[in-house]
């Protein structure tokens, strides 16, 4: 395995990915941006993956970051560079290196995390009904449970038996507050 080292490089020298398959919009910008300035060492544990196959120092990962960090006027950031890499290879790690092979662990936040502004720090969800007391988060939880207000039911035929079915939904649609959804496949 090669040994890559972090190094920290001029902006100025450092290319967006032009085909770079992520995106950032911007309410979310916004938050990387302050996060990176809150945080400023989370980009040196995480730096930028650049390749240098072409002559010039294009990122593969961390374009948003670099951005970010454009926006904070940085004058450099953290880069590994990683000589050597085919454009195939390239490819990879710009998917990789922004996938999201993990899921959370929602009953840990809940009951470990809730104290921390995690929405703006990424975690996607609401948490709202998290804040307060324990006796708080109970009383909200029983008022959050409802009991069922529709029965949902799916029913599959063949094709041969299309007719009878059809009648028997064209009744159904006569009863008040009933709807159907239909389709094929």
């Amino acid at each position: 395995m090669t040994k890559y080292k972090i190094q920290s490089m001029p902006i100025k020298y450092l290319k967006p990915n032009p085909d770079n398959p992520r995106l950032i919009k911007d309410a979310a910008f916004k938050k990387l941006v302050k996060s990176l300035k809150d945080c400023p060492e989370l980009f040196d544990a995480r730096p930028c993956l650049v390749s240098n196959r072409t002559g010039e120092n294009i990122i593969l990962g961390g374009n948003m970051r670099f951005r970010a960090s454009q926006e904070l006027k940085w004058q450099e950031v953290p880069v590994i560079v990683m000589d050597g890499l085919t454009v195939d290879q390239e490819r990879e790690i710009s998917v990789k290196d922004n996938g999201d092979f993990g899921e959370w662990d929602w009953d840990i936040l809940a009951n470990e995390w809730d104290d921390l502004p995690l929405i703006e720090w990424g975690v996607p969800g609401d948490f709202e009904c998290l804040s307060g007391s324990n006796e708080e988060k109970l009383e909200q939880d029983e008022v959050l449970i409802r009991p069922y207000e529709k029965i949902h039911v799916l029913v599959s035929v063949d094709v041969s038996s299309s007719d009878e079915v059809i009648t028997l939904l064209d009744q159904l649609r006569k009863i008040e507050g009933v709807e159907i959804e239909q389709g094929a496949n």
